[in-house]
């Protein structure tokens, strides 16, 4: 009876044994699938990106040129694609610090941005003088060992509110195009009174944008032309009328897949007459 019930309880273990070698099969089995399916899906969505990175090229050379919330591409696959100008913002890792002062401590730039963010100053800025040059002091400093990579990580030397970040790009040869730049980022240009703003904002608005710096000038008053003039060489360094880049992001995915497996494409290119010229890429 003794040898019968080990050899029972050796049968058991075995059959123990070879239950749980083909449970462990199948959990690798399943993982395996699993990873299988997550890089099919990646794969269509990285696809996906660049099918909308090819339209949104095909639509400049066409002059149909616009962004699109989602391109149907079948089977379940989709695209978006957006476009920015970089140069509608101030390059924080070249721009001069008395325009990065300007920026951040100009009187009025709350009631220019449209928002009034917690701590501005009674005068509409968003810190004061002596708040903004010590920013400043910390910004160039800090450029000068690693450039930003992005806006955001001004948050790690100052408390900085959104409103003022989306002010703010790292990307693009660092000048300013007169065309898209909000008022807030064109006030803080030198030379660039109240009334060159002005006037810039209401021929964007009538569909008759200034188109030179010189139309600019000759457009002032007096008052206004005299003040441009005194700062001619800084301003005609960073202002543009014109986009010399394009920020493109696709982003493509299958319906129904996780949202993890999203692929992101991000281009920068040169905008010519017949085409983007592309200059860089990061794949996400």
């Amino acid at each position: 009876m003794r040898r019968r019930g080990f050899a029972l309880l050796a049968v058991l273990w075995t059959l123990a044994a070879v239950s749980a070698a083909v449970g462990g099969a199948l959990a690798v089995l399943k993982d395996g699938e699993r990873a299988t399916r997550n890089r099919v899906l990646l794969a269509r969505g990285r696809w996906a990106a660049e099918a909308c990175l090819e339209i949104a090229a095909a639509r400049w050379a066409g002059e149909r040129w616009s962004d699109t919330a989602s391109i149907d591409l079948g089977r379940g696959t989709r695209c978006a694609w957006r476009a920015s100008d970089p140069t509608a913002r101030i390059n924080l890792n070249t721009a001069e610090r008395d325009v990065l002062e300007r920026l951040f401590a100009g009187a009025g730039t709350a009631a220019l941005v449209g928002i009034g963010p917690a701590g501005a100053t009674a005068a509409g800025a968003w810190m004061s003088a002596e708040a903004a040059g010590a920013l400043v002091d910390s910004i160039v400093s800090r450029r000068r060992d690693a450039e930003f990579l992005s806006p955001e990580q001004l948050r790690d030397v100052a408390d900085v509110p959104d409103a003022l970040l989306a002010l703010l790009t790292t990307q693009g040869p660092g000048t300013v195009n007169a065309k898209v730049a909000p008022p807030a980022v064109l006030a803080a240009l030198p030379g660039m009174g109240q009334g060159a703003v002005d006037l810039l904002a209401r021929r964007r608005a009538g569909g008759r944008p200034i188109e030179s710096l010189d139309e600019l000038a000759a457009a002032l008053s007096p008052v206004g032309r005299a003040a441009m003039l005194a700062e001619w060489p800084a301003l005609s360094r960073v202002l543009g009328f014109g986009a010399p880049q394009l920020v493109l992001e696709a982003t493509g995915w299958v319906e129904g897949g996780p949202p993890r497996l999203r692929a992101e494409i991000e281009l920068v290119a040169v905008p010519l007459p017949s085409r983007l010229a592309p200059i860089r890429r990061w794949v996400r």
